[in-house]
């Protein structure tokens, strides 16, 4: 008799977990561009939207598929590590051209 595996979570519950992992991807990328040249206009509110890029492509990273497998969290980490880097170069960037 061979045992029948359980699914703890229905087709429903995992297409919502992608379509929430895709629209933190399409907010940090959109928060990522656009978030210098808010940097220009409003400091505090620039900062805001770079740190939100930050947080949600850090979560796209660490909650997709390669980053809940053993070996792939510290790569998890490690990306976002770098996307915080370098978001932080474009911010510098920008900021030296355009401020």
């Amino acid at each position: 008799m061979a045992k029948e595996k359980h699914e703890i979570y229905d087709e429903k519950d995992k297409r919502l977990g992608r379509l929430i992992l895709k629209i933190m991807g399409i907010v940090a990328i959109v928060t990522g561009l656009v978030g210098p040249f808010i940097f220009l206009l409003n400091t505090n509110w620039g900062r805001e939207l770079g740190t939100l890029a930050v947080i949600c492509g850090g979560v796209a990273i660490c909650f997709g598929p390669k980053g809940r497998t053993a070996g792939g969290q510290w790569l998890a980490l490690l990306k976002t590590l770098g996307l915080g880097i370098l978001i932080l170069v474009y911010f510098a960037i920008v900021q030296k051209f355009l401020g």
